[in-house]
């Protein structure tokens, strides 16, 4: 299997560990001389976590390579504080959010199952709204004052892996399923799909986490509700036992845009890799765009059926498949 990778690039921007000119970014954060003591404390403390704990504090680097912001994540005992700071800049938000998403998705692949979080002052509405994007969200029951400044807690939501479903998330899931064909979510069935259509697909999974091949994937906020789930579903036969299909993988249709798919992706990735498994697949409808999004997570295609899929008298779809090494 590949190890943790320890640089994260996307069109716009590439996240990397930190190297001792990084105290020039950091200088400038601070508004203090490059010379000065404390940045250089603070870059040889980003580069021993590093290399105690296989992750820290990444430095943001723009399209042309420019260093414009640190967004990292240190260890404790009971959660994984993140940190965040960009350059006052054009854009500058905009990179922050985009890198915030990347750590993210990274941090529910890779690192240790522990709480994600970051803390922001009530009057930071700025990163708020980028943690937010991210995936993040308040908890209140973890606001705390410390030295009589008051700080709000926002958490990343969490994936529990099951080999059962009880009635309760049974009937979320199913709730979830019929939203996201009202949607048009290409998830095997059509707008206006009932509940009872629905019912014995989703059984039918329920059936096979029974049998032990398979394991459901569910992404919950920090307070239990469900955001969104798939399925891993084992291949047949000792020649493909390496291998698995991600399967009916959707997130809540009335939250698009907060990062949900990344997150839950994500922790497929994580629920296959701890079972041994060191390939996946997956396919989609063509003409939903899903294409781009998944090969932004590392999936090439692998197979396309012209027409395979018929939405409509005259409205035959690709139906594409897509692999990813783990």
């Amino acid at each position: 299997m590949n190890s943790i990778p320890r640089s994260i690039s996307s069109p716009i921007l590439s996240l990397d560990p930190p190297v001792p000119d990084d105290v020039v970014l950091v200088a400038a954060l601070m508004g203090v001389p490059a010379s000065a003591e404390r940045p250089v404390e603070i870059v040889a403390a980003w580069r021993e976590h590093w290399d105690t704990h296989g992750f820290g504090t990444w430095i943001i680097r723009d399209e042309q390579g420019a260093r414009v912001g640190f967004v990292g994540l240190r260890a404790g005992a009971e959660f994984i504080r993140l940190t965040l700071r960009v350059l006052e800049r054009e854009g500058g938000d905009d990179l922050a959010s985009a890198a915030l998403r990347l750590v993210a998705a990274h941090a529910m692949e890779f690192l240790p199952d522990l709480p994600v979080r970051i803390r922001v002052a009530p009057e930071d509405i700025a990163t708020r709204f980028v943690a937010e994007s991210a995936g993040m969200e308040h908890v209140s029951d973890l606001d705390h004052v410390v030295d009589e400044d008051e700080w709000q807690v926002l958490e990343l939501p969490y994936v529990r892996v099951v080999d059962r479903i009880p009635p309760r998330a049974r009937e979320a899931m199913l709730s979830m399923w019929v939203g996201v064909n009202d949607a048009g979510g290409a998830v095997g069935f059509l707008p206006g799909a009932t509940a009872e259509d629905v019912v014995p697909v989703l059984d039918g999974y329920v059936a096979r986490l029974e049998q032990g091949d398979s394991v459901c994937v569910a992404l919950n906020s920090p307070l239990g509700e469900l955001l969104g789930f798939g399925f891993v579903v084992g291949s047949t036969g000792a020649l493909m036992a390496h291998s698995a299909t991600l399967e009916r993988v959707m997130t809540d249709p009335a939250r698009r845009g907060t990062n949900f798919g990344a997150l839950l992706l994500a922790g497929l990735h994580r629920a296959a890799r701890e079972r041994g498994l060191e390939l996946v697949t997956l396919d989609y409808r063509g003409g939903t765009g899903l294409g781009e999004f998944y090969t932004r997570f590392g999936y090439t295609e692998v197979g396309r059926v012209p027409g395979a899929v018929r939405v409509a008298p005259g409205d035959d779809r690709d139906g594409v498949i897509m692999a990813r090494s783990l």
